[in-house]
């Protein structure tokens, strides 16, 4: 006997109600079947709907075979039938069929070989719709067929999304809705939305404003002007107490619309379900793989369920595409206040104050935030999360790295992933990778101002500085609005050794930004001090710094005037000697803003240590250093390396130079955020030491390190290290290095203050003493 022929045997055997049983349990786990295998393999949602109704359709077959094969009374114990009764003749041949005649017709249709035949039908049915189907989408035939391929658009092909529409009594409800279909098209791997960065720099070639409104015909012009395929515009319409959202995609070239649909939301709070519905339908329309769109958390476990946050975030990116920094910055806490559960508040919050403020304590906690609450992120967004919190928070470049290439492997188009790998890559010297971070980052997106700044810094960092200066002119076209560009052509000229043109194009960045509280114009004010103390020009530096100072008054930022007056008093006591004045001045800027009154990280512990220790008073520096080990090692990881550096310039202000040493060559291992900012430290306590050859050879590395970023560290160093330099090479017998170095020093200080001038005398006349001898 056949298995097939046993399955009908035992099927016999079986009463109606066993059958029904087993037949509703053999249905369950055939619809679980079908839904796993519909996500494993991207089949289309209805699958199990359909399978659901074929088995419907089934279950009377069934009931019927086993009704007409074992009647309602159903078998007996032992699975035997009775022995039939003999019939009694009748009298009379009735016209009807005999009994015998219709149970065999029955017999004849409600078998269980003919019911187990169209099971198999109904499968073959389910899987031949199933597979034409993905076959015409895949193939591109019929109304099944996907854009893609259509061959109408390619993947990753670039869209702009425009401004939705809005036809409510609510101004910022459509705002609402365009972040939120931004944010569902972004969590697609084939679909790949232009930027707001990307849109507001072609804005900016065209003449527009920053903020321009990205209408549909302002959409189109730039797709137009880009050569991109495709254009996404909506609108909101009020219907009743709820609204109707609409998308469509559009050609921008002919106006042809390629898809569009509509979703109801019965209110306010369905809006972003509604949204999510509509995103995921142009998802698959464009040709994104159906496991893909399943695979894409909803909307609302990565946005937000307030959509009062939500509209304050959408406020908050237009202000800061527009450089309103304080603006948007105010209007993310707003965001926040609303739902302090808003990852990505949270993380745009910690992006622009570490981008644009010096507010350590309110950008830590921003990002420590958005890492707790990384799962209502995006995938891409919550890989940016995870890097920048390793970067900015923990100080483990490693993590941030291995975060930036799981991103990459999934979305190896991501821009901002690229950019930032490049600026790490940057700041720990590997220029040349860096630059190749940084070209990739702008081939995919090449209106991004700060993929262009990581590229000339890698360009400035091999001193290729023709290409440098193409780069920045091509900021010059694509950014002509940009408040920051001034400041990154004075970092270029000042790597080139023209400090004049560097402070001109900083008095320029000054003028433009007229409003005392700029942050931009604080910047200038800061960095003409840093490249004046580097002259020499003590007094001029001094002036600058507290036109810094006063503007942070006004901004309330406590912290970073501290951190001003600090920066520039350490320098004064190292060049002239004034302890007295450092202290007094300090003391009185202490009174004014107790460190107790501000937010921990915001206290610049070390860097009163390191001014304490210069000006001969080492239980301050000691009291300092204890402060600052005083904070939660959990948020201060980042500042380990600095931490070890303030040590080693202590120990060396007691004498203990050996233990100093130990201390500096640490920090210097554990730096990744400036490859070379502690070396003149380092070099100084091997000069104390007494160790001349290593205090050389540190030296000289500090001064031949180029970098877009040495105007923010030269300062008080670089002349006193090229006098150092000459000296250690004249006690050495090096006459031409010592000349030069010598002269190097004359030159840059030429214009120095009168009480710095008979160090340069001296200089110059060793020189000429020297060259006489040689």
């Amino acid at each position: 006997m056949s298995r097939l022929e046993r399955l009908i045997h035992e099927i016999h055997r079986r009463s109606l109600w066993q059958v029904l049983s087993v037949y509703l349990i053999s249905s369950w786990i055939a619809l679980q079947v079908a839904d796993t295998v519909t996500a494993a393999l991207g089949l289309p949602d209805w699958v199990p709907q359909f399978a659901l109704v074929l088995l419907i359709v089934l279950l009377p077959v069934v009931l019927a075979t086993a009704f007409v094969q074992e009647g309602l009374g159903g078998g007996t114990a032992g699975g035997e039938a009775e022995p039939e009764a003999e019939a009694e003749p009748e009298a009379e041949p009735t016209p009807k069929m005999p009994a015998a005649e219709t149970r065999g017709a029955h017999l004849g249709v409600f078998t269980w070989r003919n019911a187990i035949t169209a099971a198999v039908a109904m499968l073959v049915l389910l899987t031949v719709s199933a597979g034409g189907y993905m076959g015409l989408r895949a193939a591109g035939i019929g109304p099944f067929g996907t854009l893609m391929s259509k061959g109408v658009l390619k993947e990753r092909d670039r869209i702009v999304l425009a401004d939705f529409e809005n036809h409510t009594s609510d101004s910022l409800l459509a705002m609402a809705a365009t972040e939120l279909f931004r944010t569902a098209l972004s969590q697609s791997p084939t679909v790949n939305v232009a930027s707001q960065q990307y849109t507001t720099g072609v804005l900016l070639r065209m003449g527009s404003q920053p903020g321009t409104t990205v209408n549909y015909d302002v959409a189109c012009e730039v797709a137009i002007r880009e050569g991109l395929k495709a254009v996404v515009a909506g609108e909101i319409i009020s219907m009743g107490a709820g609204f109707v959202v609409s998308a469509r995609l559009v050609a921008p070239e002919s106006g042809e619309v390629l898809w569009t649909d509509s979703e109801t939301a019965p209110d306010s709070a369905a809006l972003i379900d509604a949204t999510d519905a509509l995103s995921r339908r142009l998802r698959e329309r464009i040709g994104e793989s159906l496991k893909s769109i399943r695979g894409s958390e909803p909307l609302e476990a990565v946005t937000t369920g307030s959509l009062d946050a939500l509209r304050k975030y959408s406020q908050a990116e237009r202000a800061l595409e527009s450089y309103e920094h304080d603006k948007g910055i105010a209007l993310l806490e707003e965001a926040i206040a609303q739902d302090t559960a808003f990852a990505m508040a949270w993380r745009k919050l910690g992006v622009a104050l570490g981008n644009f403020e010096v507010q350590r304590a309110r950008e830590v906690e921003a990002l420590m935030k958005a890492y707790e609450y990384r799962a209502r992120l995006t995938e891409r967004e919550r890989y940016l999360t995870v890097a920048a919190y390793h970067r900015s928070v923990t100080g483990h470049y490693d993590k941030a790295i291995t975060a930036y290439r799981a991103l990459l492997d999934i979305y190896p188009e991501e821009s901002i992933a690229l950019n930032n790998f490049a600026s790490i890559l940057g700041s720990q010297g590997d220029y040349k990778r860096a630059e190749e971070m940084a070209r990739r980052a702008l081939s995919v997106d090449s209106s991004s101002y700060n993929h262009f700044v990581n590229l000339l810094a890698a360009l400035i960092g091999q001193r290729r500085y023709e290409e440098a200066i193409s780069v920045l002119e091509r900021m010059d076209q694509n950014f002509p609005g940009n408040p920051w560009q001034n400041l990154f052509r004075a970092g270029l000229a000042y790597a080139q050794g023209n400090r004049a043109a560097a402070e001109q194009s900083l008095r320029n960045l000054i003028e433009i930004n007229s409003t005392q509280g700029s942050i931009v114009r604080i910047a200038g004010h800061e960095v003409i001090a840093e490249i004046a103390a580097t002259q020499g020009r003590l007094r001029f530096a001094e002036g600058h710094i507290r036109e810094a100072m006063a503007a942070l008054r006004v901004r309330n930022r406590p912290g970073e005037y501290l951190y001003d007056l600090v920066s520039y008093l350490r320098g004064e006591v190292s060049l002239l000697g004034y302890q007295d004045r450092a202290l007094a001045l300090i003391d009185e800027a202490l009174d004014r803003y107790p460190l107790d009154s501000l937010p921990e990280l915001d206290r610049p512990y070390l860097d009163l240590a390191w001014l304490f220790a210069l000006a001969g008073v080492p239980e301050r520096a000691r009291e300092m250093i204890a402060g600052y080990e005083r904070i939660d090692p959990a948020l201060r990881q980042s500042g380990e390396p600095d931490l070890r550096a303030t040590r080693g310039i202590f120990e060396c202000a007691l004498g203990n130079y050996e233990q100093g040493i130990h201390h500096l060559r640490l920090s210097e291992a554990a730096q990744q955020l400036c490859s070379f900012c502690w070396l003149p430290s380092l070099a100084r306590a091997y000069d104390l030491a007494g160790q001349a050859d290593s205090a050389v050879a540190v030296y000289e590395r500090y001064v031949t390190e180029p970098s877009v970023f040495r105007m923010f560290y030269d300062g008080f160093q670089l002349g006193p290290i090229y006098e150092r330099l000459a000296a250690l090479h004249e006690q050495r017998g090096d006459i031409e290095k010592a000349v030069y170095y010598y002269g190097k020093f004359a030159e840059l200080w030429k214009n120095a203050d009168p009480e710095l001038q008979p160090r340069v005398e001296a200089a110059r006349w060793a020189m000429e003493a020297l060259s006489t001898d040689r």
